[in-house]
């Protein structure tokens, strides 16, 4: 029962569409509401949460008796939103001309005042929301590629988690294409659709809650900002000057002395602010001297560790795995992958041949 005479009919399809409400709401104002260094993505977060909120509300609203209530259509604000935040958080330049995007859903909810084209509305927004998640997906695809082993692994999962909302949201859009086909021909089975939708939507909004708070630096922290080139240290002008050979055995000492290799989250980003280098510079230089990528020629430092303690005292007290996290490795699977890429063989292989007992 509701105030005012009306009533909701409880059924499986609102219930869980309530439940999609209230969590997408709840999550809104929490993220417009947490202060952070990425408030201005987090605000958009929240405006597309809160605009799929009100997509669940128009569904819902059909179940509310006995007068019809019509809400503003936001389905072709949401994707514009998430396209905002995505922007926003990968530190891409937002133009005056980006916020053309949101026209299309002012213009529909001016002619839905005057005009009943509501299935001619939902193929246009089909076609505009997928045209956008293409978008979108490319920029993420392109930013991916032009940042490499730039990024952390902070980074790397939020660039991962970015992505999957993507593929989500395309995936929303397909079965609802079906749907809406399927129900043309029969009207029994696009209430299984229905269904399934409001229950992988109410999934959806819970798990951007949970990895919202599960990893909340995602959300307190500005990411993918480039290191600035520092000239105070000589080795930077070395650099400068092109002396690329003395350059990188400079890094590989350091990289020894300092064991920064033992780092199990190091990455180009860290090693860069470490040796006060440019990130990109360090990328070439690793490249070209070493003809590897960062993570295999930092991985040739902790198969060389991994090896001088299998042949250490220290091997009596540690497993193989605990020798690999010693050297550096963050999981057996990698250290597995690294080792037999840099030497040809397995762990094992290589303790039988070289006769040390495990």
């Amino acid at each position: 029962m509701m105030n005012s005479g009306l009533y909701l009919e409880l059924n499986p399809f609102s219930i869980m569409d309530l439940f999609s409400f209230i969590t997408a709401l709840v999550l809104a104002v929490l993220f417009v509401s947490r202060k952070s260094e990425n408030q201005k993505a987090n605000v958009y977060l929240a405006l597309a949460l809160m605009s799929l909120a009100l997509e669940v509300l128009d569904v819902l609203s059909l179940s509310i008796y006995p007068i019809e209530i019509r809400f503003i259509q936001t389905s072709l604000f949401t994707i514009p939103f998430l396209f905002f935040y995505i922007y926003q958080s990968t530190n891409q330049p937002l133009k005056w001309t980006h916020y053309l995007l949101f026209l299309p859903g002012l213009l529909i909810n001016t002619l839905l005042l005057f005009f009943d084209g509501e299935i001619e509305c939902r193929w246009i927004e089909y076609g505009f929301n997928i045209t956008l998640l293409i978008f979108i997906w490319k920029k993420l695809k392109n930013h991916r590629e032009e940042l490499q082993q730039f990024y952390s692994d902070l980074e790397y999962k939020t660039l991962k988690w970015m992505m999957l909302i993507v593929y989500v949201f395309l995936g929303f859009h397909a079965l609802w294409i079906m749907e809406d086909i399927i129900g043309v021909q029969n009207e029994i089975i696009p209430d299984y659709f229905a269904l399934l939708s409001s229950l992988l939507t109410f999934i959806m909004i819970f798990w951007m809650g949970h990895f919202g708070f599960s990893q909340q630096e995602s959300f307190k922290k500005k990411l993918f900002q480039e290191t600035k080139l520092k000239q105070e240290k000589p080795m930077a002008d070395s650099i400068i000057e092109n002396k690329d050979e003395e350059v990188f055995k400079q890094i590989c000492a350091e990289i020894l002395e300092q064991r920064i290799f033992t780092n199990p989250k190091l990455n180009l980003r860290s090693l860069a602010e470490e040796l006060e280098l440019n990130e990109k510079e360090l990328s070439r230089i690793i490249n070209q001297q070493s003809e590897l990528n960062f993570y295999r020629f930092i991985n040739q430092f902790r198969v060389d560790e991994f090896k001088k303690l299998l042949h250490s005292p220290q091997s009596q007290k540690l497993s193989i795995i605990g020798m690999a996290e010693e050297a550096g490795f963050n999981s057996k699977s990698t250290f597995y992958t690294a080792f037999k890429s840099v030497e040809g063989i397995t762990p094992k292989e290589y303790g039988l041949q070289h006769k040390v007992s495990k």
